[in-house]
């Protein structure tokens, strides 16, 4: 899997990364979401031991490969600077147009 970054959302991680190191992990959280879950993108110190590296030149992202089923080989991710969100879209949909940083380091 590659993830492409445009300007407002790689300023917009490196801004919220700081001076401290992360690392980004794209979670399919189905915590509280009744039957369909939501896309996520946490800020972790490590990633999880089973977790696959996806293709990225700016930051390092990591994706469960269990929940890397749900998504398409080529992803997108959008910086939407005035409501500090992200949009994550493949070729064929949209994942999530309201998707917020977390930091979970």
């Amino acid at each position: 899997m590659q993830i492409t970054l445009d300007q407002a959302a790689k300023e917009m991680i490196s801004r919220q990364l700081g001076d401290q190191e992360g690392q980004l992990r794209l979670v399919y959280d189905t915590e509280g979401c009744g039957c369909y879950g939501i896309t996520v993108l946490h800020i972790v110190n490590k990633p999880q031991p089973h977790d696959e590296k996806l293709l990225n030149d700016d930051f390092p992202f990591w994706v469960d490969p269990q929940h890397a089923v749900f998504y398409e080989d080529q992803l997108t991710l959008k910086g939407e600077p005035v409501t500090r969100s992200f949009k994550l879209s493949g070729q064929s949909q949209s994942y999530n147009l309201n998707m917020r940083l977390e930091d979970q380091r």
